[in-house]
């Protein structure tokens, strides 16, 4: 980066043609969200490819086909497997909340009532009062397939989206080198060499936080779903697995697999050690995330603290839906590239300098 060189006509260029293409997809709305992510997991994955392209001379078709059916396959698991088995365990949990409360308040709250002389006790007829009043809301959440069995269109849309997104992924593959350049080819002749330094400060900030916090969701997926299932949470792999993909959004994934970890295992009681195991298993992996994996992996170069990264996708989620949430991150990384060289230009300007 040279400073003396730099003006502010490519971050008005680069900021326009953010805003149109943003406005674009907000105009189309959800036909381009298998485009979205489709070009989402290419940026991630070409890396790969590229490496694996050069040292294994394997031909760029093959690999992205080979990946694309990964992909299919992992779409096909979602509905067919891992949603079920949700369903089914959430439904498992509500259908034992009577016996849950009865354990919560023979166990937990009695202790702490010994202890501490308290009078702490979960009324249960509140509680199913509770759940009556919103007994059609609460099952038509949880059982997701008689909604989506009267209502075809869903389920030709998520058949659409699992078909599709592998298909666009094979083709964004194949000619990424080729939409690089076409867009590449855009930029005014005058301002190249400056759109490249910020491009590539984007391409930095942005590779370090998608494809480094792909790898921690990945791990700790793994992780989580191999400990909760060896201590015996029931669908222990499939929550653990959740859990370790919602890593992404700070404090609030590993807060929700907590909970469901906790609700399955109360309901289906084995003893306060298997609690105290599993809590440690969280303690463990939150320790894990946060001092080793995040920081070697991602390293924080997103510039943007917890806080921020969850005001991103909620603002952005609100304002575009799923579309917002996809994109969050994105922009957001975009948006501190941006003003990091708008801060530059600002103090490099005769009006910053300027002494009276």
């Amino acid at each position: 980066m040279q400073p003396q060189n730099f003006n502010l006509k490519p971050i008005i260029s680069i900021l326009l043609f953010v805003a149109i293409i943003f406005g674009i997809i907000i105009f189309i709305g959800k036909i381009l969200v298998p485009f979205i992510i489709a070009l989402i997991l290419t940026y991630i994955l070409n890396p790969i490819v590229e490496k694996i392209n050069k040292k294994c001379k394997i031909n760029r078709t093959v690999i992205s086909l080979v990946m694309s059916i990964l992909i299919f396959l992992m779409f096909i698991a979602i509905p067919i497997y891992i949603i079920p088995n949700m369903v089914t365990e959430i439904q498992s949990i509500i259908g034992k909340i009577p016996d849950l409360v009865t354990r919560i308040n023979k166990t937990i709250l009695a202790t702490i009532n010994q202890k501490y002389g308290t009078h702490f006790f979960l009324n249960f007829a509140n509680l199913r009062t509770q759940l009556l009043n919103n007994v059609t809301n609460i099952y038509s959440r949880i059982n997701i397939f008689s909604p989506l069995a009267k209502n075809s269109m869903i389920l030709i849309e998520i058949a659409v989206y699992i078909i599709l997104v592998p298909f666009i992924l094979f083709y964004s593959i194949c000619d990424w080198h080729t939409i690089v350049k076409f867009f590449d080819g855009l930029i005014p002749r005058s301002h190249v060499k400056a759109v490249h330094a910020i491009v590539g400060d984007i391409d930095h900030l942005l590779s370090a936080y998608l494809r480094g916090q792909f790898s921690v969701m990945l791990i700790m997926a793994l992780y989580y779903g191999t400990a909760l299932q060896l201590v015996g949470i029931t669908s222990g792999f499939i929550i653990g697995f959740f859990t370790g993909f919602a890593v992404f959004i700070p404090y609030l994934g590993i807060l929700t697999g907590l909970a469901i970890s906790l609700a399955v295992a109360f309901s289906n009681f084995q003893g306060m050690n298997q609690i105290f195991i599993m809590l440690g298993v969280f303690v463990v992996g939150h320790v894990l995330e946060g001092g080793f994996v995040t920081p070697y992996l991602v390293g924080g170069k997103i510039g943007l603290n917890p806080v921020m990264t969850i005001l991103s996708l909620m603002i952005f989620g609100k304002l575009f839906g799923f579309v917002g949430v996809l994109l969050a991150l994105p922009l957001s990384t975009i948006a501190v590239v941006l003003l990091k060289y708008a801060k530059l230009y600002y103090k490099k300007s005769h009006y910053y300098n300027e002494v009276s």
